[in-house]
C-alpha cells in the first residue's frame, strides 16, 4: 500500500463494483485462501494481497434454453462484461494508491497443457459469502441460482470479509450426477474437470464452442431460491 492511500471501505468497494455492473460483490480475506494449490493464492498472484473482492453478473436465464451456439454467444458477452467491470473498479482502487490485480472471468494461466484461472473464482466467491458451491461443482446463489459468471480484483487494501452463508440447496437431489454425460461429477471429493472439459467443448467451424452445459440447465435452483437453513 502506498503511504499517501487514501481510506478505503468494504461498503466503497462494494459501491464502485455495483456502479460498475455489478449485482453482487462480496469480499474474502487472502489468507482464508490456504487450502488453494501452491501458484494459485492471492498473495502468489498479488504480493502483498490483503483482500479479494467478487463481482457477479448473471447472465439471462433464456441463455439455458438456446442453442449451444447461441449459448456460447451469451457466454462470451458475459465474460467482457464482467472483465470490464473487473478492470473498472481495480482502476478505482488504485486510484486511491493500493495495488491492484484485475482477475478475468477466464482463463489465466497454462499449467501442464491446461487452462487455469490465476485463483478459482467459484472458491473465491464461497469465501466471499455469495453462495455455495453445489454438486454440480457450480456456485449457486440464494437469488440468483447458478446463472452467475465472476471476476475478481486483488488488492493490498485491508477491507473488511463477509461471513460465508450457509445455503441450503442440493439436500437429496442428485439430478445433476445422474445426467452428467461425462461422469465428472460421480465423485463429490474430486470434480473430474478434464471429463467435463472434453464433453464440454468442441471445435466447430475452427472455433470452440460449448458443448454441454447440462448441468447447469437441470439443476432445479438454477434460478435461484431465496430460502437459507
Amino acid at each position: 500500500m502506498d503511504k499517501m492511500a487514501s481510506e478505503l471501505t468494504s461498503e466503497i468497494v462494494k459501491e464502485y463494483g455495483l456502479n460498475a455492473g455489478a449485482s453482487i460483490v462480496g469480499i474474502a480475506a487472502s489468507k482464508d485462501f490456504a487450502l488453494a494449490p501452491e501458484g494459485f493464492k492471492p498473495t502468489d498472484v498479488l504480493k502483498g494481497c490483503l483482500s479479494v473482492i467478487v463481482l457477479g453478473a448473471p447472465f439471462p436465464q433464456e441463455a439455458l434454453l438456446k442453442t449451444s451456439a447461441e449459448y456460447t454467444d451469451f457466454r462470451k458477452a458475459m465474460i467482457e462484461k464482467i472483465n470490464d467491470i473487473a478492470k473498472n473498479v481495480a482502476k478505482q482502487i488504485k486510484d486511491k494508491g493500493y495495488k491492484t490485480r484485475a482477475i478475468s472471468g477466464f482463463g489465466g494461466k497454462w499449467v501442464n497443457g491446461k487452462q487455469h484461472g490465476l485463483i478459482s473464482l467459484k472458491h473465491a466467491a464461497e469465501l466471499a459469502g455469495l453462495g455455495n458451491i453445489s454438486k454440480n461443482y457450480l456456485l449457486t446463489n440464494p437469488k440468483y441460482g447458478n446463472l452467475l459468471w465472476f471476476s475478481a480484483v486483488l488488492t493490498d487494501a485491508d477491507l473488511i470479509p463477509d461471513k460465508k452463508i450457509q445455503y441450503s440447496d442440493c439436500n437429496n437431489c442428485n439430478i445433476c450426477v445422474e445426467m452428467c454425460p461425462s461422469k465428472a461429477l460421480d465423485n463429490p471429493a474430486l470434480f473430474g474437470k478434464k471429463e467435463c472439459a472434453e464433453m464440454m467443448f468442441k471445435m466447430i467451424n475452427g472455433k470452440w464452442q460449448v458443448n454441454c452445459f447440462l448441468c447447469r440447465k437441470v439443476c432445479p435452483y438454477r434460478f435461484g431460491k431465496e430460502t437459507k437453513s
